[in-house]
């Protein structure tokens, strides 16, 4: 009998069990898959000590799935203080979330993950553990997984100031080539009414691991909509209007950082702006070639050799290293920049740091993302 099915009957008290099982809870289907290993163990028993342990792996039946303190307090035996304790500790650390009366748990990628390190709340040393677990984890190549989930979790949104030009440009333009909502950040964003900056997981993370980012050491990650008031309410996030957001967002491009998104074209509840050398996504695709984690964004960014001068600035802003030097067979011409299509993601980070305007960005793709969350998981649900 699997520790799933002994859950329907009696209490899981062994701690191979209870842990075996909170692996499974945090593992579901539209999400990666936390392997059978040591490591795990290290990150699920620092993350979840023993009498948090034992109410998530009896009180909870899957991930995302909204429970009660009452229906918790029936499943696990425990008293309604104990339950109530329990609960609103984990909430507050960033486990779990609460809506109303309702308690979740969330996949650990995505979504456990990032609220825990973005909270920060828990103990620090073991936080640091769980950091360290994590980070273990990758070294084992653990998102590799992200490249199996069709469609992908992220998709990266081009840079502000390009992406402007191009809407003029492509008015004439049919449909297919025209530059449409979901694709300019300013106005994706506006269809929501709150929005808060917190803490980036990923940094957070990778800092508590002993490997700070390379880029910034600001916090450039924020929520938008429902996402956004829940962070403000729990304190976690700092509010923000519009005007404040896209200022922020500007920021994050001079410290080189991308902007990227659930896939879905409404509804957004958050954007990161991430580096290559802490985010989980960007650096299973730059480390591992990873690229089938991410859908890249419609964009690709074209040089005006005639405006270059080599000053080399995309080279060194580029984060996944897609940019380089090639000598002309004419020793008389001067040395030009080259882009690998293959490894470039079309951030436009290049275009916005040019100090000669000499590249800009094209619509070269017409992807189009799940129209919202709910398509999404079903359409996951459905290919699995």
């Amino acid at each position: 009998m699997t520790v799933k099915s002994r859950l329907k009957n009696e209490l899981l008290t062994k701690h191979e069990d209870i842990y075996n099982k909170i692996r499974e809870l945090v593992s579901p289907e539209l999400s990666l898959e936390l392997p059978e290993h040591e490591v795990t163990n290290k990150l699920l028993t620092n993350m979840f000590p023993e009498k948090e342990a034992f109410l998530v792996a009896n009180g909870f039946r899957k991930a995302i799935r909204p429970t009660t303190a009452r229906r918790v307090r029936k499943r696990t035996g425990l008293t309604k203080n104990q339950v109530k304790t329990i609960l609103e500790e984990m909430v507050y650390t960033g486990k779990l979330i609460k809506y109303r009366p309702f308690y979740l748990i969330l996949p650990y990628i995505p979504g456990g993950f990032e609220f825990y390190f973005t909270t920060g709340r828990d103990d620090p040393e073991r936080m640091k553990n769980v950091a360290e677990a994590h980070d273990e984890l990758f070294d084992l190549g653990y998102p590799l997984g992200l490249s199996k989930m069709d469609p992908p979790i992220y998709r990266v949104i081009s840079t502000i100031e390009p992406t402007k030009d191009l809407i003029e440009v492509n008015k004439s333009l049919d449909i297919q080539h025209q530059v449409l909502t979901f694709e300019v950040l300013k106005e994706y964003l506006a269809e929501k009414k709150d929005f808060a900056v917190v803490a980036c997981s990923c940094r957070t993370a990778a800092k508590m691991a002993g490997h700070p980012c390379k880029r910034t050491d600001e916090n450039f990650c924020i929520t938008a909509g429902m996402l956004a008031k829940y962070s403000i309410k729990t304190g976690v996030g700092r509010e923000v209007n519009l005007e404040e957001l896209m200022d922020i967002m500007e920021r994050a491009e001079k410290e080189g950082l991308v902007h990227q998104t659930i896939n879905i074209k409404k509804n957004s509840g958050f954007i990161c702006n991430c580096c290559p050398c802490c985010c989980g996504f960007l650096k299973s695709v730059k480390e591992l070639d990873n690229y089938g984690a991410i859908i890249k964004s419609n964009f690709d960014p074209i040089i005006d050799k005639d405006k270059c001068i080599s000053c080399k600035i995309c080279l060194e802003i580029c984060p996944m290293d897609a940019i380089s030097t090639a000598e002309s067979n004419k020793s008389s011409e001067k040395q030009g920049i080259v882009i690998n299509r293959e490894l470039c993601i079309g951030c436009g980070l290049c275009a916005s740091h040019c100090p000669q305007e000499a590249i800009t960005l094209q619509k070269s793709r017409d992807y189009e993302p799940i129209k919202g969350l709910l398509g999404y998981l079903r359409k996951v649900e459905k290919e699995n």
